[in-house]
């Protein structure tokens, strides 16, 4: 009889172990159930955070055809200015325009940043972007800004007095005399 019954309870076991892995994976399926149904019904009741009517590439048409003193308020740049520079990037291939942002846009960015110093938020919301777009993009435009520096960006020659401070010497006299001085003595 002792075989019989170690037998039995063995069964026992067995039916126990398999009630009990599929209570296991009830509580899992219901788990995993809840968590679903509760992200679901986060989504339907957020807000979209960019919500304008206007793109970011809209609002910079806008602003380019719009008044001349705007844009020059905006991003410190004359239009016809910022066209040739946005032309000239995109030319060289140092800007590329992509589906969600062209070389327009990227550029305005960049220069609305500089020019305001404006917060990543704040053009972020206003160009309907998120920020790591906003940051990259900033990013890619400064290397590019960068790439065209020994073309347009000459360092004065310092071997001549410029023609301002010889024509007023007794404003800037001063200065100068201090710093002539200071050069005799070392």
């Amino acid at each position: 009889m002792n075989e019989y019954s170690s037998a039995s309870e063995h069964e026992e076991d067995d039916r126990s172990s398999e009630n009990k892995l599929s209570d296991d994976d009830t509580y899992l399926a219901r788990a995993v159930v809840a968590v679903t149904a509760s992200r679901r019904n986060r989504r339907r009741d957020s807000q979209p955070m960019h919500n304008s009517r206007l793109t970011g590439s809209m609002r910079v048409e806008k602003i380019i055809n719009g008044h001349k003193e705007i844009i020059q308020d905006l991003i410190s740049m004359k239009s016809d200015t910022f066209k040739a520079l946005s032309n000239l990037l995109g030319s060289r291939e140092l800007l590329h325009p992509t589906c969600n942002m062209n070389v327009d846009e990227q550029l305005f960015i960049f220069l609305s940043i500089c020019a305001q110093g404006a917060t990543n938020r704040h053009i972020s919301y206003l160009f309907q972007h998120s920020r790591e777009t906003t940051s990259r993009w900033f990013f890619k435009v400064l290397t590019a800004i960068c790439a065209l520096k020994d073309e347009f960006i000459r360092p004065p020659d310092y071997t001549e007095v410029q023609a301002l401070i010889m024509e007023h010497s007794y404003k800037y006299r001063l200065g100068f005399d201090v710093c002539y001085r200071y050069h005799r003595i070392i």
